[in-house]
């Protein structure tokens, strides 16, 4: 059985956030680190949201959707709703 520890990677070291697990070798212990989400600059968020205000307006805005109410009923139909899959 894995288990697993909470830590955050700062540059080359890890701090844990809780518990560390037991018998930590003092030369080290070889890990797996999964990042969740990798950093987003704010130029890069910047860039990110230009791109979809330009998407959206290329589209036609919202002007560009001819029924709202359909369109959302359309749009929710197709989605599971979460935890209720078969």
């Amino acid at each position: 059985m894995l288990h697993t520890y909470p830590a955050t990677l700062t540059g080359d070291r890890l701090i844990w956030s809780g518990d560390a697990p037991l018998g930590l070798a003092p030369a080290g212990v070889p890990v797996h680190v999964t990042v969740l989400a990798p950093p987003i600059t704010p130029a890069d968020r910047k860039k990110r949201m230009l791109a979809a205000l330009e998407e959206l307006a290329a589209r036609g805005g919202l002007a560009g959707i001819p029924d709202p109410l359909a369109w959302e009923r359309e749009q929710r139909a197709d989605r599971e709703l979460p935890g209720r899959s078969e």
